[in-house]
């Protein structure tokens, strides 16, 4: 009885990991409203760098600017950030020697507050990238953009922390 609950709930962690990992997926071709991928298909066909760039990552020549295309890396990045403070800052190093569960909440609030301001960091970026390439770019698509981008990265950390709680693995891990 014990070997059949067990293998039930492997089976429930697994599919509840695949139902996410292919909901990100899918957000990745769910476009961001106000970017006319027309425009931007003519612009990456007009430019050997970017078009060498978007076959490199995509593995062809079409991209979507999508609700997840920042996926987890606004959080790997602010990861980064954060563990070089602690290994700089004295306090932050301290707290999380010193500190137990309270203090792992602190440095995993830093972490997403961080991911957060990241994020809007990284949509900035695509968002004034896309001005030379669509034609009706303006600063409220830009913010428009950049809101939806921002959404996206945080959605996905927050899938990736229900992952890594109910599901197999790590989650922000499983999504690289």
């Amino acid at each position: 009885m014990k070997q059949t609950d067990d293998k039930n709930i492997l089976l429930t962690r697994l599919l509840l990991s695949l139902g996410i990992l292919i909901f990100i997926r899918m957000g990745t071709f769910l476009p961001v409203p106000g970017v006319n991928h027309g425009h931007l298909a003519f612009y990456i066909e007009r430019h050997f760098m970017t078009r060498s760039l978007v076959s490199t990552f995509a593995g062809n020549n079409s991209v979507v600017i999508g609700l997840f295309t920042l996926n987890i890396f606004p959080y790997i990045n602010a990861s980064i950030i954060v563990q070089l403070l602690v290994s700089l800052v004295p306090s932050l190093s301290k707290l999380q020697k010193e500190g137990g569960a309270e203090a792992r909440r602190s440095i995993n609030s830093l972490t997403r507050a961080l991911t957060l301001g990241w994020s809007v960091i990284q949509g900035m970026s695509v968002a004034f990238y896309l001005k030379r390439a669509l034609f009706d770019w303006n600063p409220l698509l830009a913010f428009e953009i950049v809101i939806w981008l921002t959404t996206g990265a945080m959605i996905v950390l927050w899938l990736s922390e229900i992952i890594t709680e109910y599901g197999l693995g790590n989650g922000a891990s499983l999504l690289i």
